[in-house]
């Protein structure tokens, strides 16, 4: 079987640990690794697995023995199109995100931002840097994680990881899922997305973690707002678009959020003039919650047990619905 590795760049790494993946199944597999400018035509009409950031439909086009793409990104919004699924013979392709291996760096990359606020790290920073000792402006912003209630919009994998960790801080975990009898660990309670407001309502914190899709696009906005308890910190880990950032940003200089963590935007750089900058209350990271030193590893290793799956016949992971975008 001939898999393709689009490599516009990405860390060398990369290459090495699918090498060994490959060199593994003693010839089973193939492997080869071309920029996407630069695949030869009959490279891609032979490729019938694609380990890629995004496939170009006009690659996608010229692959008619496409089995499965891989994609090593969790979140696929932007990426997929009706042609994606099917090859010109009608055979379906299997789809599949790289979800999971963010799992830790984003629960960690939430949690710091939680304990910051309930510890004022942040505040300590600016006085640091103004050479001021600030305890008595901090002592009253200041709480304790435990006993509080974190209601996390997703409960997928990030979202267990990130429930995981609330737990060991003594934290109430609460979530919603498409289907909430599945079994679902580290969550007190799972709601249906249809009862997404009555996570909010039970909420002292609220963390967005679902995958841009069209059902999930502007999830939390004015009328989520409107039913917040305060004080409410609301966190983004997922896409800038699951929110209404104007009115996010809005309720968090009026006071009606108590304070906003956020990772994504939908304009990404974020623009050097945005009012983000100068937010109140407000921390703000550059897309980083997935960072992790290894995450070329991690994705060799998810590679590894789908390729496994392929020769034992059995269905691989992470497969993306082509009803829902994720």
């Amino acid at each position: 079987m001939h898999i393709l590795l689009l490599n516009n760049g990405e860390d060398e790494t990369l290459v090495r640990q699918l090498h060994d993946v490959v060199v593994s199944f003693n010839g089973m597999f193939t492997l080869d690794v071309y920029s996407e400018r630069d695949v030869p035509s009959d490279v891609l009409e032979r490729t019938e697995v694609v380990l890629c950031a995004a496939l170009p439909p006009s690659l996608r086009e010229q692959m008619p023995n496409l089995k499965l793409v891989q994609f090593w990104s969790a979140g696929v919004d932007g990426k997929l199109y009706p042609e994606l699924f099917t090859n010109a013979n009608g055979q379906d392709v299997m789809i599949s995100t790289g979800s999971g291996i963010h799992a830790a760096s984003c629960s960690e990359h939430v949690l710091a931002m939680m304990l910051s606020f309930a510890r004022g790290i942040h505040l300590s920073v600016d006085a640091q840097r103004a050479a001021k000792w600030s305890r008595r402006e901090q002592a009253d912003k200041l709480f304790t994680l435990e006993g509080k209630t974190v209601g996390i919009v997703g409960a997928g994998q990030i979202g267990q990881a990130i429930a995981r960790r609330c737990q060991a801080f003594g934290m109430r975990t609460v979530g919603t899922l498409r289907d909430p009898e599945k079994p679902t660990p580290h969550f007190d309670y799972v709601l249906s997305h249809l009862q997404y407001h009555d996570l909010i309502l039970a909420s002292d914190m609220i963390v967005l973690a679902l995958p841009l899709t069209p059902h999930t696009r502007w999830l939390f906005g004015e009328e989520e707002i409107e039913i917040l308890r305060p004080p409410t910190y609301v966190f983004n880990i997922g896409r800038g678009g699951l929110w209404d950032e104007r009115h996010v940003l809005q309720a968090v200089k009026r006071g009606w959020i108590a304070g906003v963590g956020v990772d994504v935007f939908v304009d990404e750089p974020l623009p050097s003039d945005s009012p983000w900058w100068s937010a109140p209350n407000t921390i703000i990271t550059p897309h980083t919650g997935g960072v992790n030193p290894d995450y070329w590893e991690r994705f060799g290793a998810l590679v590894m047990r789908q390729l496994t799956a392929i020769a034992e016949g059995r269905p691989c992971g992470n497969l993306v619905d082509r009803h829902l975008g994720y």
